[in-house]
């Protein structure tokens, strides 16, 4: 399922569940257990979760970087998924595909917004350049 994400956004596609989202994304797969997923390190703003302005649910969302969560300082950069879930519940929004996840990191916690609809614009700028990085 997608949906338009605002006027000239990306489009973001939502799945209904995490067995849904992984077999869509193989290459980038959501933890099963909740004790796993907690591990990744995950975008909050600051614990309150960003308001879901896309599908106008107004819950509170979290942002994962898969696979793996964001990169460690020190730990190598990947390509991969940022996805936005109720703390691991659905839906699982796919807000970039493909992305450097360090940088994805980088600008998510530059930009620390607190709305979906600000992550897709701050991440718009990764899907639209070519990266050197991977």
């Amino acid at each position: 399922m997608s949906a338009k994400c605002g006027v000239g956004a990306r489009r973001y596609t939502a799945h209904t569940s995490v067995f849904a989202y992984n077999a869509a994304h193989p290459d980038a797969p959501m933890p099963l257990s909740s004790d796993a997923r907690n591990t990744l390190r995950s975008f909050t703003c600051a614990g309150a979760g960003l308001v879901d302005d896309l599908i106008a649910s107004e819950k509170r969302h979290t942002l994962d970087f898969l696979p793996g969560g964001a990169p460690e300082p020190g730990e190598p950069d990947q390509a991969g998924t940022v996805v936005a879930s109720r703390w691991g519940n659905p839906p699982y929004l796919v807000l970039a595909e493909q992305v450097p996840l360090r940088q994805a990191w980088k600008i998510i916690t530059a930009h620390w917004p607190a709305k979906l609809s600000s992550a897709v614009e701050a991440l718009r700028s990764l899907a639209d350049e070519p990266s050197s990085e991977a």
